[in-house]
């Protein structure tokens, strides 16, 4: 700590990030602090559940689907889907604040087909 010039500075300086009060005293008005609004324009979610329709492309053995914010996807089915059979697909955001993950739940008529993690850590 021998190279420390903390005690060199002027105290009256005016490009110091935090004045010295002692030296300086509370003649300064601060400006009054911004509130912050918790309900922001435009945030859309960083918890995310949604549930969307899905379709099958038999050629390939492809569920595809689109999830808002995230995009389209395509998994692989464990079986052939058949004609006329409903799917559906529910995904989450995973993470408590901060989306560490996608996972998605695929139905077939209403009964769980399968899940997995689309991207991330769940």
């Amino acid at each position: 700590m021998a190279d420390c010039k903390c005690n060199e500075q002027d105290p009256h300086a005016q490009n110091e990030h935090v004045a010295d009060f002692t030296a300086v005293g509370f003649s300064q008005k601060t400006p009054a602090p911004v509130p912050v609004d918790l309900k922001q324009q435009g945030v859309l979610a960083l918890k995310l559940s949604v549930c969307v329709g899905a379709s099958y492309n038999p050629a390939n053995n492809q569920i595809c689907f689109t999830i808002p914010i995230y995009g389209d996807f395509c998994v692989s089915s464990p079986i052939p889907i058949p004609i006329g059979g409903q799917l559906k697909v529910c995904a989450e955001t995973c993470g408590s604040f901060i989306p560490t993950g996608l996972k998605a739940t695929i139905y077939l008529n209403g009964s769980v087909l399968f899940s997995v993690v689309l991207f991330g850590a769940c």
